[in-house]
């Protein structure tokens, strides 16, 4: 019996610690406000956007993705429409009380909560 009950827990300790590196991400919701790039047809988060450039149009990603425009490619590299939530185990964490959920890059209303 003891051999068992180690092996169960050496089993669950090494799931606990494996599910650190596992990090899922959230994308951006349909609602979340992105701006527009009319002349390349691409969209960018406000953090992401250049300053200089003042013909951004503000719409919702749900309207940039039905326009078939396209993610700008540096703004994704960046990680600029994604969020990485906690690891599998900060979840489990999470769940049990033991850590405080993490605060959503996005704001019930789509605006960008930085």
């Amino acid at each position: 019996m003891l051999p068992t009950i180690k092996f169960v827990l050496i089993m669950l300790s090494f799931t606990l610690l494996a599910g650190f590196f596992i990090v899922p991400t959230r994308t951006m919701p349909d609602h979340g406000v992105v701006l527009l790039d009319d002349q390349n047809h691409t969209y960018v988060s406000p953090s992401c956007a250049d300053r200089e450039k003042k013909d951004y149009r503000p719409a919702r990603a749900a309207e940039a993705r039905k326009l078939s425009y396209e993610p700008d490619k540096q703004c994704q590299a960046k990680g600029g429409f994604n969020q990485d939530g906690r690891s599998i185990t900060g979840n489990f964490l999470v769940r049990l009380g033991l850590l405080p959920p993490l605060p959503s890059r996005w704001n019930p209303d789509g605006t960008w909560n930085w």
